[in-house]
C-alpha cells in the first residue's frame, strides 16, 4: 500500500514538473509556435488547429525530455514533426473548399495594409510554396538557429543543411521576384 502511494506521489510530481516545464517553454517560444503554424498553413482556422496540435504535442513531449539536446532544439523538433505530420494528413484530404462569402467581405483591401504587412504576407506566401523541407529550413533560419541546431532538429548533416538552405533561398528569391511582377 505504501509503495503504491509513493508511486502515485512520484507520478504527480513528474506531471507537475512537466507542466512547469511546458509553461516555461510556452512563454519563451509562443511566437515561434505561431510562426511554424503560419509557415505550414495559410487558412486562419486551420492554422489555429495546427497551433493547438503543436502545443499539445510539445506539452506531451516535455515529460519525455531527457536533456540529450538543448530544450530549444527538442521543442523545435517536436513542433516540426507535428507540423510535418499535419501536412502529410492534409495531403490525404480532398482539395475542395466551400466558398465563404464572409471571408471575402472581411478581407481588407491591399491598399489598406501597411507596406511591412504586405511584405510579410508575400514572404509567408512564398515560403508556403516551397517544398516542406525547404520551408522547414527557411523558418528555422529565420528563427536564428545555427546549421548545427537545424541539423539536430531535422536529422540532416550540417553540410546538407547548408546546401539545401542555399537552394531554398534561391527558390524563395525566385518566388518573391515572381510575386513582385
Amino acid at each position: 500500500m505504501q509503495e503504491r502511494a509513493a508511486y502515485e506521489q512520484q507520478e504527480q510530481a513528474t506531471e507537475s514538473d512537466a507542466d512547469h516545464a511546458f509553461e516555461a517553454v510556452f512563454a519563451k517560444y509562443r511566437n515561434t509556435f505561431f510562426k511554424i503554424a503560419s509557415t505550414f498553413e495559410s487558412d486562419p482556422d486551420l492554422r489555429q488547429d495546427l497551433l493547438q496540435e503543436i502545443l499539445l504535442s510539445v506539452w506531451r513531449a516535455m515529460a519525455r525530455f531527457r536533456g540529450e539536446s538543448s530544450v530549444r532544439t527538442y521543442v523545435y523538433r517536436v513542433a516540426y514533426n507535428r507540423a510535418l505530420n499535419y501536412v502529410a494528413n492534409q495531403c490525404r484530404l480532398p482539395k475542395h473548399q466551400e466558398l465563404d462569402d464572409s471571408r471575402i467581405r472581411h478581407q481588407p483591401a491591399a491598399e489598406h495594409l501597411p507596406d511591412a504587412n504586405q511584405r510579410i504576407d508575400r514572404l509567408m506566401s512564398a515560403i508556403r510554396q516551397l517544398p516542406v523541407i525547404q520551408r522547414q529550413l527557411v523558418t528555422l533560419t529565420l528563427e536564428g538557429l545555427s546549421y548545427a541546431e537545424i541539423s539536430e532538429v531535422t536529422g540532416l548533416t550540417a553540410n546538407n543543411v547548408g546546401v539545401k538552405l542555399h537552394r531554398a533561398k534561391t527558390d524563395l528569391r525566385k518566388l518573391m521576384e515572381k510575386s513582385n511582377e
